[in-house]
């Protein structure tokens, strides 16, 4: 089925950008923690999930800006 999927170049692309990997597995385990909370208590509504994907993305960017400001300040150091 997943036969013309090149694993390697997927795990390359994971391994380059660190940032996404952890963007990613966050917003997996935010998604699957609300989905779980809501079928135990009985009030999953989308909008809890739309506001946890804003919050991801908003970290996200968070993150970007963050290194790259890093990246920046130690350049001038050396």
């Amino acid at each position: 089925m997943f036969s013309h999927f090149n694993t390697q170049v997927f795990i390359n692309a994971l391994k380059a950008n660190q940032n996404l990997v952890t963007f990613l597995s966050t917003t997996f385990a935010l998604m699957l923690t609300l989905l779980l909370q809501g079928s135990i208590q009985g009030n999953l509504k989308p909008t809890y999930f739309l506001y946890a994907l804003l919050v991801c993305i908003a970290f996200a960017i968070w993150t970007s800006i963050d290194q790259k400001f890093r990246e920046h300040k130690n350049v001038e150091v050396h």
